[in-house]
């Protein structure tokens, strides 16, 4: 009987570690949409498929390559994790300011550093795909390639911050959210 308690109790420990584990993820990227700094980072996206997760649009972004502040002195191999500072420029777009081992006090988001280059790294985001259903990703990606055509690409991700996490709350394209942009269309 005492066999039998000690596997009913792995086994309740076992079920209880694969609930929490997912549902802590889920409540971290949902606290960060709720409560997070939102940033706006400029995007070229493209569309592909994966079988295991689904229609989305890879993101890439702008401010991939960041300068290392030369007063800290760090070095940084590819595959470290760093922190990125996020500023804001005139246009009200958010880009990767600088990178470091710390935590600074200015918002940030945690990264990893790519291959250096002229003086900078280029940097990994965590956010580089955006989700999407299976009909509406190849619209998505269509409409894209039409602005990207006509020199009018007007596309970025709204992102939420909150002490170094990050989780992209919309994108954009023409300026309106995906969906809304996607409506106007097809009613043309």
């Amino acid at each position: 009987m005492t066999a039998r308690r000690i596997t009913l109790a792995a086994l309740a420990a076992l079920c209880a570690v694969q609930i929490a584990l997912p549902a802590r993820q889920i409540l971290r990227w949902e606290t960060v949409l709720a409560r997070g700094e939102a940033f706006r980072f400029r995007t070229a996206p493209v569309d592909p498929a994966d079988a295991l997760r689904g229609r989305y649009v890879a993101l890439a972004f702008e401010t991939g390559t960041v300068a290392v502040p030369a007063a800290d002195g760090e070095r940084f191999e590819p595959g470290d994790r760093a922190c990125g500072t996020i500023t804001v420029d005139s246009d009200g777009f958010a880009r990767i300011s600088a990178i470091s081992r710390g935590v600074p006090s200015a918002p940030h988001v945690a990264l990893r550093v790519g291959w250096q280059y002229d003086g900078g790294h280029r940097v990994v985001l965590p956010f580089d795909r955006y989700y999407l259903p299976e009909d509406v990703a190849p619209a998505a990606e269509r409409a894209y390639r039409e602005l990207a055509r006509a020199d009018r690409v007007d596309a970025f991700v709204v992102v939420r911050v909150l002490d170094g996490d990050a989780a992209i709350e919309a994108l954009y394209l023409g300026g309106v959210p995906v969906r809304e942009y996607l409506r106007g269309t097809r009613g043309r």
